[in-house]
């Protein structure tokens, strides 16, 4: 069997009303249309629905059998376009985003206030996560996108970069910074993030290239560690320039890195072949927006 929900609500329609002419009205179809719907139907269903008549239309034995049925099935079709529906909506009023830890505690809450004051209705779901786990949640679809420096290229991500941060050395003190070459960098321990970190290994890749001196003492999974113990005189730290917003909370000073001057790779990834929507594009131009306010040292 092969009938449609058009061919149903005919049924339906001229059952309940017992007209031809009524029950096109009430669809907006013409006579001939519905009776050729409910011809198919009947031919569909190997029987007749209605005994027609000059002045009656009424249902046979089988027709009345199958009324309750069809009156169900359009019932149930209805509610479930209803919950579609909702589910549809919401999900067009709610975010959900990935961040790692770096992003997460500098930029992103800047980011989610300036997407607020453009989508007030919408909620953002924030995640702070590590790179493997962003990865995993947005190839399943939780995440509607992750954001951080994601070096590896995958076939089941989409990649896109949004921006560019140049690193910094982050010192303690309050006083007017300069800027400092690698190779110039003295032989003093530096603190770090962990290992496993691509920015880590950007930077301490350049400093082998550079030929310094300057080794990693101790490594911190958080920033704000990081950066409290860089204002304690534990040691200085090579950090992205956008951390500014964080470290502003702390008595640091930032010194250019240059020959060569390095700079950091962000990206904002999603499930491959899944559209971007319009809410997530504009929680792009937030998070850049963000970047930029915070990239000046």
């Amino acid at each position: 069997m092969n009938f449609s929900i058009r061919q149903l609500r005919a049924f339906v329609a001229t059952a309940r009303l017992r007209s031809f002419t009524r029950a096109g009205e009430q669809l907006h179809v013409t006579q001939p249309g519905l009776s050729a719907m409910l011809r198919e139907l009947e031919g569909q269903l190997d029987c007749r629905l209605f005994e027609r008549t000059t002045r009656n239309v009424a249902l046979t034995a089988q027709g009345k059998e199958f009324l309750p049925t069809a009156v169900r099935v359009l019932k149930d079709l209805e509610e479930a376009a209803v919950s579609l529906g909702q589910i549809t909506s919401t999900q067009r009023r709610r975010l959900s985003v990935g961040a790692t830890p770096l992003i997460a505690s500098s930029i992103v809450p800047e980011a989610c206030a300036a997407f607020a004051g453009m989508h007030p209705s919408v909620q953002v779901e924030l995640q702070d996560l590590d790179r493997a786990t962003i990865y995993e949640r947005v190839q399943s679809g939780e995440l509607d996108a992750g954001f951080g420096a994601f070096m590896t290229v995958s076939s089941l991500v989409r990649r896109r970069r949004l921006l560019e941060s140049p690193l910094v050395l982050v010192c303690a003190g309050n006083e007017a910074s300069k800027s400092v070459r690698w190779k110039e960098l003295p032989a003093a321990p530096l603190l770090g993030l962990p290992l496993d970190n691509p920015i880590q290994q950007l930077v301490e890749g350049r400093l082998r290239s550079a030929g310094s001196a300057a080794t990693v003492a101790q490594r911190f999974n958080q920033l704000h560690t990081l950066l409290a113990m860089v204002e304690s005189g534990a040691g200085p730290t090579i950090l992205p320039d956008f951390v500014a917003s964080a470290a502003s909370r702390y008595r640091v000073t930032f010194q250019k890195m240059r020959t060569p001057a390095v700079a950091v790779d962000f990206y904002e990834i999603t499930k491959a072949g899944r559209s971007t929507s319009d809410l997530l594009a504009d929680f792009g131009i937030c998070l850049v927006q963000a970047f930029e306010s915070h990239s000046e040292v």
